[in-house]
Formats: C-alpha cells, sequence, structure tokens
C-alpha cells in the first residue's frame, strides 16, 4: 500500500506544537476508520462527549418528573451520532445481560 503525501508543508520535529499533535492523531483515525469501520466505536468510547452522553442516559433512566425527562431526551438527541452509539451500547448491554 502506497502512503499517501501530505500536501500541507512539514514542519521540523522541534516545531511541533500541541495544535499539530492533535491534527496528525486527528488524521490517523479518520485514516483507521475509513479502513476498518468498526474502529469508529472505538474512537467514539474513548471521546469524553461518550462519557458526557452516558451520564445523561443514567440520568435519565432516574428521573420520574415527564417535564426533566423530556428537556434530557432533547439533550440527548442533539448530541447525534454519538448520542446513537451509546444508547446503542446501552441496549446491546442490556440484551447481553438478559442472556444470562
Amino acid at each position: 500500500m502506497k502512503k499517501k503525501k501530505s500536501k500541507k508543508p512539514r514542519k521540523k520535529k522541534g516545531d511541533w506544537e500541541l495544535k499539530d499533535f492533535v491534527t496528525s492523531v486527528d488524521a490517523v483515525m479518520q485514516q483507521q476508520e475509513k479502513s476498518n469501520p468498526a474502529i469508529k466505536q472505538v474512537h467514539a468510547q474513548l471521546s469524553p462527549d461518550w462519557k458526557r452522553v452516558s451520564h445523561h442516559v443514567a440520568r435519565l433512566l432516574n428521573l420520574s418528573d415527564e417535564t426533566e425527562i423530556e428537556k434530557l431526551r432533547e439533550e440527548i438527541v442533539a448530541e447525534g451520532e454519538i448520542a446513537t452509539r451509546v444508547l446503542i451500547d446501552f441496549i446491546l448491554a442490556i440484551k447481553n445481560q438478559t442472556k444470562v
């Protein structure tokens, strides 16, 4: 497999900053997701968004006030794809527990 060269000019090794590192890691992660779509779930689970949405879902399960439930539901929906991934993971965990 031939490596594609970046169109951006390369910096000297000593010139890298945090922003450069983040950009590089992001590029590698996107490349991994293209070659192996299942890795996208792993990357999602490692994100701070995963923890935040998981916390929202856990709170939702303990609420009884309809107004609070509706508000939190909309917050979860607004999270988009990460919320979908968290909820599917949660459903599959329940499914696996019921098999035992």
